[in-house]
């Protein structure tokens, strides 16, 4: 099991609730965590992962940085969808009817420089492993070779 501990939503609810982000956070987990194990949901919940534990973050600090070293992670502009009420920037898919999907604040389009991974180097071999994942839903796959 896993908790996605960043994002909008996240930030949004510290705000609102005038809450320390730490103390705010795990106490949501504690209490996701009690309730799946109440209804009887058979995690190892020895595996379990939080993205803001210092960790976890620090083993995604390490891999950026190797991907950066390797020159596989870089900065440039590019256009993005700015949610101006939230201050942020949206993916496509929070944009609802051209309008963010928390704020309702209408869309604009801004450029920023971004980081990226350019991982169109792994294009043809990510491809042909596609192949060999029977287990997945053939419209996933196609989502991925279309993407």
């Amino acid at each position: 099991m896993g908790w996605d501990a960043f994002g909008l939503p996240a930030d949004n609810a510290v705000i609102n609730n005038n809450s320390n982000p730490k103390d705010w956070t795990y106490s949501n987990i504690t209490t996701m965590r009690d309730q799946l194990k109440l209804i009887g949901f058979s995690y190892d919940w020895s595996r379990e992962i939080t993205t803001c534990d210092p960790d976890y973050c620090n083993h995604e600090q390490k891999f950026f940085l190797e991907l950066y070293e390797r020159g596989l992670a870089y900065q440039k502009e590019s256009l993005v969808n700015w949610d101006p009420v939230d201050n942020t920037v949206l993916a496509n898919e929070q944009v609802v009817d051209g309008r963010g999907w928390c704020s309702g604040a209408l869309v604009e389009k801004r450029q920023l420089r971004q980081w990226f991974l350019l991982i169109t180097n792994y294009a043809e071999e990510l491809l042909n492993e596609i192949a060999k994942l029977d287990s997945w839903p053939d419209s996933v796959n196609s989502m991925q070779e279309n993407g």
